[in-house]
């Protein structure tokens, strides 16, 4: 599987060399596989990472022309917009910090500026704080003075969202459930940004960070699949915070059966698929589960773009096949996704 292959490559450190046997996977791939696994690239957002691992194991010559200009552009892409991400994020956290709040960091920036290769690699939608629910008025009045606009049409009871010009969106959390009433546990650390122009940051510290993406990820699972584009940001955490996790902390921190089941699966993949190491704890953990498949992945993501297997999914695809719809950003599932969605959906279940 051509996926498989570039994911291996991507992951496997510059001073490491290949084996042979990725080297010659990419030289017998069709030009099909080479569409297909674009499309399964894009839809996941992994064409930056898989650029950034083509080029520094100078591989570029080994993939088709029209291939490499996708994940070129993709990757710079992200680069220019991750680096408006940062300007943007330094900009209010000067002006929070002056008027007295620190808000705590989680996902997507953290994560770029801490854990991947370079902040190109890790696409971000917007910006994730936290911050306590009096802190609300006077971030308010921040936001406002710097010229976001609030966005009404997205706000929930947790959290409010506000856009900047840019179109930089910060997600406001003044409510985390999930670790309400664990207020007396200490779930943050601070630390100095590798990119130079942020101040010191408060973020989640590695066992609640791996908690909140544990069920980040679960909460999602049914509108978009389980994404490798955030199964990566696991494989980056346990690399460099892996030997700091808590096994005592990450039992009072889980808040259910499917977030453990989903973990442990998603722990086994990782291993069985990746050929990544774990942390004794979770390695120990994770034998008592079934892995999940870069094919039950890629299947049950190809479904969630349309809705599937939800009632409305079957509607929009049949709207789309009658010709009542457009379908010019959507890719049709294949039939043997088709075939096996209920298969794939007792499995991830199970």
């Amino acid at each position: 599987m051509l996926l498989r292959t570039l994911l291996q490559l991507s992951l496997t450190s510059p001073d490491v060399m290949l084996p042979d046997c990725l080297r010659q996977q990419l030289k017998v791939a069709s030009i099909q596989d080479w569409k297909d696994v674009l499309t399964d690239l894009e839809l996941h957002r992994l064409m930056p990472l898989v650029y950034y691992g083509v080029q520094v194991h100078d591989l570029t010559d080994s993939i088709p022309k029209f291939g490499l200009k996708k994940l070129l552009q993709a990757y710079l892409f992200s680069l220019g917009r991750n680096e408006i991400f940062f300007k943007t994020l330094a900009t209010v956290l000067e002006e929070t910090y002056a008027a007295g709040v620190q808000p705590v960091l989680w996902k997507g920036i953290v994560l770029a500026d801490q854990l991947y290769p370079n902040r190109a690699i890790r696409m971000m939608g917007d910006i994730d704080w936290a911050i306590a629910p009096h802190e609300l008025e006077i971030v308010s009045q921040v936001f406002n003075r710097l010229g976001f606009t609030l966005q009404d049409q997205m706000t929930t009871s947790d959290a409010v969202y506000f856009m900047g010009k840019n179109r930089v969106v910060f997600d406001v959390h003044h409510r985390v459930r999930l670790f309400e009433t664990k207020e007396h546990l200490s779930l943050t650390q601070t630390l100095t940004p590798l990119t130079a122009r942020l101040p010191q940051i408060h973020v989640l510290e590695p066992t609640a960070m791996l908690t909140h993406l544990t069920v980040h990820m679960t909460g999602h699972k049914a509108e978009t699949g389980p994404l490798l584009f955030w199964i990566m940001d696991f494989v980056f955490l346990l690399r460099k915070w892996g030997h700091l996790i808590d096994w005592n902390l990450l039992n009072q921190l889980m808040p259910d059966a499917e977030s453990w089941d989903f973990l442990g699966r998603l722990l086994r993949f990782l291993e069985v698929e990746l050929n990544e190491t774990l942390p004794p704890d979770l390695a120990k953990f994770s034998q008592e589960y079934k892995p999940l498949t870069l094919e039950l992945i890629t299947r049950q993501c190809r479904l969630a773009v349309w809705g599937l297997p939800l009632p409305k999914g079957w509607l929009k695809l049949i709207a789309y096949r009658l010709g009542l719809k457009s379908s010019r950003k959507l890719k049709y599932p294949q039939i043997s996704d088709l075939f096996m969605w209920a298969v794939d959906a007792a499995s991830l279940n199970s």
